[in-house]
């Protein structure tokens, strides 16, 4: 008699983020999943999430076909310590800030140097490691003159020889979707989280304030939490955190979306916007010249004035929201993401 019992694996996190959320969906199809959350929210939470991380190892490891990390750092390092001695397949995906080092913006876990071991050495010594975008792996920065413009697993890693497999993230063609909305004419839409000074300039709050300033009659519209260095012009819209639901319906009512970032692995906001219609504007790193293809604009420096040409030009646009959307649907839909990740998990030996 067949034995259909699915295998069980454990998926540890730092934050149950919706991209986590969205790949323990996807692996509880095919297996049994549990959970470990690796708290550390606060700075002096690390010690304790090390302790509670080893014991749920110690006592319930046996149990697990293999472990499934979102990022490396902390959180990786005793799951590849315990998986090489009991021989566990460790699974590593790597998602942007563990690939980068940038201390212009005091951004990438390689930008300190205790995190950058521990992510290292994670990576050196998995079995696995999933970046969700081939620049994560290897890529030279040209978006701005940086200290370190070579970036990603193997810049930190020249000698590295665990398997490093790209698999993209995938998105629901069904929930983002266009909608019978009227979009609001030269209208900008943004939607991030930009908590501290240092993160108005990395996800480009300050390219889209100034790009305002000079387009007094377009509307800007920003979604989420935001650090701001200055005051918003009228036409600069902001709007707290919104549900899924509402988020929908702003996609919707804008004609185009901003993703500036100065480093960003590859961007769900922008993905999800798209599929809704609205036509792209991002900068020239990572994942974000790949998502948008030929159906949008990709911003090569961090420049305002290229960026106000890009604008100023847009009268011109021969781009629409079908083909915006079907960029997404073509390339990266959920299906893909399942099929790809799935069979990594199931075949990956240590």
């Amino acid at each position: 008699m067949k034995n259909n019992k699915k295998q069980h694996i454990l998926m540890t996190f730092v934050q149950f983020s919706t991209f986590t959320k969205r790949d323990v969906s996807i692996l509880s199809k095919k297996f049994t999943v549990s959970l470990h959350h690796f708290d550390t929210a606060k700075k002096q939470l690390l010690p304790i999430a090390f302790i509670k991380q080893f014991f749920h190892l110690l006592f319930n490891i046996s149990d697990y076909k293999s472990i499934v990390i979102q990022s490396a750092g902390y959180v990786s390092f005793l799951p590849v310590i315990f998986g090489k001695i009991l021989k566990k397949p460790i699974i590593i995906i790597a998602i942007g800030t563990d690939c980068a080092k940038l201390p212009e913006i005091n951004y990438g876990a390689n930008n300190k140097k205790i995190l950058s071991w521990f992510t290292n050495f994670s990576f050196r010594n998995a079995s696995l490691v999933l970046p969700v975008h081939k620049s994560l792996e290897k890529s030279f920065y040209t978006y701005l003159n940086v200290q370190f413009p070579n970036q990603g697993i193997r810049a930190f890693n020249p000698s590295i020889k665990t398997k490093i497999v790209e698999i993209v993230n995938g998105y629901d063609t069904k929930k983002w979707r266009i909608t019978d909305s009227k979009r609001l004419e030269n209208s900008f839409l943004t939607v991030t989280v930009a908590l501290h000074k240092i993160g108005y300039y990395r996800k480009g709050i300050d390219l889209i304030i100034e790009t305002a300033k000079a387009f007094p009659t377009h509307h800007f519209t920003i979604v989420g939490n935001v650090f701001l260095e200055e005051k918003c012009p009228k036409n600069v819209h902001l709007i707290d955190n919104v549900n899924q639901d509402e988020l929908l319906l702003i996609y919707n009512k804008h004609q185009y979306y901003f993703q500036l970032s100065m480093f960003e692995g590859f961007p769900n906001a922008l993905c999800e916007a798209m599929l809704c219609g609205c036509i792209p504007i991002g900068s020239n790193v990572a994942g974000i010249p790949d998502i948008i293809g030929d159906n949008g604009y990709v911003l090569k420096k961090k420049d305002a004035d290229l960026l106000k040409n890009i604008i100023s030009n847009l009268d011109k646009n021969k781009i629409t929201s079908a083909q915006v959307r079907e960029q997404i649907a073509t390339n990266f839909p959920i299906e893909r993401r399942e099929r790809e990740l799935v069979d990594a998990v199931l075949n990956c030996e240590v």
